[in-house]
């Protein structure tokens, strides 16, 4: 692995990634449960939004829980979160359906509805088409407009484009609390305002924005939007978060609110491989926020008028076996060649100097005999970006083969990497940073796909639980459908079973890419409980 790639583990070019990883920690320390109780002062007001039958809504609010599992929804009581499911929709089978699953291109695909081929947005960082590295976790370098020039490039509609085009006068504000790299992508070019969270030169905790996206200065100055360290408790970060979109709302009376709430990700998963109790915590400080927008909507008198989406960004994989990065590293030196870029989590991506020795690379990958590497594809240049093959080696069933051919066409193009390297389920490429990390994500194993998704709201047809294969690129034209805006433009459909009045069209399409899809969720899911039974390929 060249230096660079170490950077993307260690940390970004500008910024090391120890230092930041500290911050985010400390955001996360647990401290007393006095002390977060007091922060959080988590109280469950009345729930259920008004019978809107037959009304469009005119206001959004999108939860993205970076990194949160579905299982998370079910391990405590969680009264607004129940309040939403029991009026609207959720989807049990729902899933990134993107390479990589992480955040940036997570985040992105929500805003675009569309994939990573589409949006430009890979993950971290990648090498482009002429040949220049795109590194993406340095906040100067996103700051700079790092993510919004790809998004622009690619010319895909987002959420933000799309509803003001239906709706000129509509302001949009996106949220984060450290996670720029998530309301960047989220918001997109045409969001009004992306605000986001970081440490001042005094050490605390204080609301900034992106520039080219900055609020009114009163935005940020309610009570609440500071902390005096980077140190928080546990659900902190979140909170404060959710106060800073509520702090808008009151200033600006937004119609589109998008928020990355960042702790599940870091530290929950990472750090804490997602501990029950930890888990069941946070999930319930992020119940009493959702009470507390409700509030606030139900006393702006827009609570009825406003359809909640909660998901996220990307799975989240236990982590029972690492393999060392070096048996790819080596897989490259031994091919004679070298490698600008690489990313390895749940999967390993490669981009070569020399992509005529993708094969070669895939087979030295083969021969490392490593049985926590379930398959190797190698690109094979040509029209609209070329093809992956599999490499023979490591023989696969059809079924899975055809499941990561779907992902594998979710990146593919002028930008996607020369050898993608899937790990079995349970396992992942570590590198010098992660060696302590307890999850991880970025592959197609179904643990770092599969994602919640639940709507409710007027619009939203009462539906209960869906099997449907929704993926995050049909998050952007479902919510723009039933707010009345069109998703022309994007890849991803409209979920017809989550509306209430869905044309024709929209049943026949939702229709067909469920016959097309649920094969590719049932061999994941299939694939995944094989080989955690194994521990690896069997």
């Amino acid at each position: 692995m060249s230096s660079r790639v170490r950077q993307r583990r260690q940390g970004a070019s500008l910024v090391p990634f120890s230092a930041i990883a500290a911050v985010f920690l400390a955001l996360s320390v647990v401290l007393s449960g006095g002390v977060a109780y007091q922060f959080h002062r988590m109280s469950y007001p009345s729930v259920g939004l008004a019978d809107s039958v037959g009304a469009k809504p005119t206001y959004l609010v999108l939860l993205v829980l970076d990194g949160a599992r579905p299982d998370y929804f079910h391990l405590t009581a969680l009264p607004h979160v129940d309040a939403l499911r029991a009026q609207g929709v959720e989807y049990d089978r729902a899933w990134a359906g993107i390479l990589e699953s992480e955040t940036p291109s997570g985040h992105a695909t929500i805003s675009t509805g569309s994939t990573p081929s589409r949006d430009g947005l890979l993950g971290f960082n990648w090498i482009n088409s002429v040949n220049d590295a795109v590194r993406l976790f340095d906040p100067n370098v996103v700051r700079a407009g790092g993510i919004e020039k790809v998004m622009q490039q690619a010319g895909a509609p987002t959420i933000a484009s799309a509803f003001k085009r239906r709706y000129p006068n509509a302001t949009v504000v996106a949220v984060s609390g450290h996670k720029y790299y998530a309301a960047d992508p989220l918001g997109g070019p045409k969001a009004d305002y992306i605000l986001y969270y970081n440490g001042d030169a005094q050490g605390h905790y204080v609301p900034t924005a992106i520039p080219g996206h900055v609020p009114p200065a009163s935005v940020f100055e309610g009570a609440g939007l500071t902390w005096p360290s980077t140190t928080m408790p546990p659900g902190g970060e979140d909170t404060i978060a959710v106060k800073l979109a509520l702090s808008a709302f009151t200033h600006l009376h937004q119609q589109v609110t998008l928020v990355n709430l960042p702790e599940f990700d870091w530290p929950l998963g990472h750090v804490y491989g997602s501990d029950v109790a930890k888990t069941r915590y946070l999930m319930q400080a992020f119940d009493g926020d959702l009470g507390h927008i409700e509030d606030a909507y139900r006393k702006a008198g827009v609570l009825d008028k406003t359809l909640f989406v909660i998901t996220a960004d990307h799975g989240m994989m236990p982590l029972r076996y690492q393999i060392p990065d070096s048996v790819l590293d080596n897989a490259v030196t031994q091919a004679g060649t070298t490698s600008p870029e690489t990313t390895y989590q749940s999967a390993g991506y490669i981009w070569l100097q020399d992509p005529s020795k993708a094969q070669m690379v895939a087979d030295n990958i083969v021969k490392a005999k490593n049985s926590h590497i379930q398959s190797v594809y190698f690109k094979v240049p040509g029209s609209s970006g070329g093809t992956y093959v599999l490499d023979s080696g490591l023989p696969i069933p059809a079924d899975v083969d055809r499941a990561n051919q779907v992902l594998l066409q979710s990146f593919l193009g002028g930008n996607a990497p020369s050898v993608v390297a899937f790990c079995t389920e349970d396992s992942a490429f570590v590198t010098k940073g992660a060696e302590t990390w307890k999850a991880n994500h970025g592959g197609g194993s179904w643990a770092s796909q599969h994602v919640p998704l639940i709507l409710a709201g007027p619009g939203v047809a009462q539906a209960g639980l869906s099997h449907a294969p929704a993926r995050l690129e049909d998050v952007a034209p479902t919510i723009l459908s039933i707010m009345g805006a069109s998703p022309k433009g994007m890849q991803g459909i409209a979920l017809a079973d989550a509306m209430q009045y869905p044309t024709g069209r929209q049943v026949s399409a939702q229709a067909a890419a469920n016959k097309a899809l649920q094969p590719v969720v049932e061999a994941l899911m299939k694939q995944a409980g094989s080989e955690a039974r194994s521990g690896g390929r069997h």
